[in-house]
């Protein structure tokens, strides 16, 4: 009897402990093909039914006006692109429309510009008055291209332009020396300063650059200025030197004004001091002569080359330039002696003035000028 209610009791507990399916398996998803059975361990299995709009997959047929459930709104207001959803990448694709002209597609297209379509094309105004702005189509980019000329552009143009009428263009050449040309190259774009003197002397700030030795034997020598028709002059009287301080060149130009008050001066060129007496070139002008001499310290060589004129006693010019070998003397722009030394040249030197005995001239812009061999002429 106790075995068989032991049996009973078996049976009764694995009728109630026994694996079943639950009772909500599947019910909540009409999406779903739901089994539940002894195969599975009582398991609920969920099929997806295909093209089930709620199975949270958006196929192919299914969109989102027609199952909003599975499909999302493509649409992204834009007019200018094609929206549509890529099944396969499962997202939306908004596409711009390229065949035709449309604000809003992200390109500038022909007839667009940032003034009619600011949304597919750039502003192109590069607040420049001196540039051509414009929307390059194919190459989708802006051009701004420089008008020539124009002030304002970068570039000092050629024949239109220079520093007082276009300063934004066009540098201040002026290095504010004396001693230069300025200029400026309209090929290079940059300013020029070339050396045209070494030395240039008006005496309008004195007579500082000078140094004076008078002879003993005239009482009467003497340096000064004096004002001559509102201009300031170098004044030289008696037997007198005027050394210019310090300076020595090669190859140069001596140019100067002078007036013949009485006398004679020496133009002394290519001066050198030293123990033995000096060396020089000295140039004796007077009212109706011009000789060239020669100074090797102790030895004079007079007369190497004269030439007679007449001079009245106004203002003239006196020009001695020398290259190498070869002295041109000039009075009054005029050619007046060319001569070749080939007997111990003086190749170099400074310069000085002397005026002689019972003498007196007015000395004023004394140039020492840069010389090249184009600027002689040989004998």
């Amino acid at each position: 009897m106790a075995g068989i209610v032991v049996v009973v009791l078996a049976t009764i507990g694995y009728l109630f402990l026994r694996p079943k399916c639950p009772q909500s398996c599947g019910a909540d998803n009409s999406c779903t093909q739901d089994t539940c059975s002894k195969e599975t361990n009582y398991k609920c299995q969920m099929k997806p039914i295909p093209d089930c709009c709620g199975n949270k997959i958006c196929e192919v047929e299914e969109k989102y006006e027609t199952c909003p459930a599975d499909c999302p709104n493509c649409d992204d207001n834009n007019e200018c692109t094609k929206d549509s959803y890529d099944y396969h990448e499962q997202k939306c694709e908004n596409a711009p429309i390229l065949d035709i002209v449309c604000c809003g597609n992200t390109v500038c297209e022909v007839g667009e510009k940032y003034e009619n379509c600011a949304w597919d094309c750039p502003n192109c105004d590069d607040e420049n008055s001196c540039t051509k702005d414009s929307y390059d189509y194919h190459k989708r980019k802006c051009l701004n291209e420089i008008i020539i000329p124009c002030c304002g552009n970068g570039i000092c143009d050629k024949g239109v332009e220079t520093r007082s009428n276009c300063s934004a263009d066009c540098p201040n050449c002026d290095d504010n020396s004396r001693l230069t040309t300025d200029s400026f190259n309209y090929t290079t774009q940059k300013c020029e300063n070339i050396v045209t003197h070494y030395f240039i002397d008006d005496f309008e700030s004195g007579i500082q650059n000078w140094n004076f030795s008078a002879s003993p034997e005239d009482p009467t020598a003497t340096w000064s200025t004096k004002l001559e028709g509102g201009n300031t002059v170098f004044r030289g009287i008696g037997h007198n030197w005027a050394d210019l301080v310090g300076k020595e060149w090669t190859d140069y130009i001596l140019k100067s004004r002078f007036k013949i008050i009485n006398g004679t001066i020496h133009f002394n060129y290519r001066v050198g001091h030293g123990a033995g007496g000096g060396t020089r070139y000295f140039i004796g002008v007077g009212s109706n002569h011009l000789m060239l001499s020669k100074q090797i310290n102790e030895n004079f060589y007079s007369g190497l080359a004269e030439q007679g004129m007449n001079l009245d006693q106004g203002w003239h010019i006196m020009e001695i330039r020398g290259y190498g070998n070869i002295l041109n003397i000039y009075i009054d722009n005029v050619l007046l002696i060319k001569y070749k030394d080939t007997q111990s040249p003086v190749l170099s030197g400074g310069v000085a003035l002397e005026t002689h005995q019972n003498s007196e001239f007015l000395i004023d812009d004394v140039e020492i000028k840069v010389i090249s061999a184009k600027d002689v002429i040989y004998p």
